[in-house]
């Protein structure tokens, strides 16, 4: 929980709700070496990818909501209009601004890939597109398995130490 010590405006509180959101859209900053990391998240985890070029500063709410509604269902990315970016917008052949492109699991090559096509970018026609194109089960990462001694033993947990009682002596 976070407290919130702001004045009482509706636009100060809106503009504290939408940096306290959680976030899980992957940021492309640095060129193909940041998107070359993502599509093989993607294709490690075996998610379709959804990537939003937008030449605004920060994410918006609308797709810090898309990244939490479709979390591990599909990966989201956010690339801006920068220099070293030229190189991933020109490989997925964007020439305005907005544009949204997903790629599917199975695509190999920028003719399967699926571009918005909408004027409108709104939550609703957004979730419907997203949700055509998203997994119907959502990947679980795997558990960690323990790793075991050489000779095959389980390894030793520590207990921790006993608590030490103290007694409390008061005279009267």
């Amino acid at each position: 929980m976070v407290d919130y010590n702001f004045e009482r405006k509706a636009v100060d509180m809106k503009r504290f709700v939408d940096e306290q959101m959680p976030n899980f859209v992957e940021k492309i900053v640095t060129g193909l070496g940041d998107f070359a990391a993502f599509q093989d998240k993607a294709s490690r985890n075996g998610l379709p990818q959804a990537i939003l070029f937008t030449s605004k500063a920060t994410t918006s709410p609308l797709t810090k909501y898309l990244s939490v509604e479709f979390r591990r269902r599909m990966l989201v990315a956010e690339i801006s209009p920068t220099k070293m970016n030229k190189d991933v917008i020109e490989k997925l052949g964007i020439k305005d601004f907005p544009a949204l492109v997903i790629i599917p699991v199975s695509s190999d090559t920028p003719a399967d890939h699926i571009h918005y096509s909408s004027e409108s970018f709104s939550r609703i026609k957004l979730h419907s597109f997203f949700s055509k194109h998203a997994r119907t089960d959502k990947v679980v990462p795997k558990k960690k398995e323990k790793v075991h001694k050489e000779d095959g033993e389980p390894p030793l947990e520590k207990e921790p130490p006993p608590v030490k009682r103290e007694t409390v002596h008061t005279e009267l």
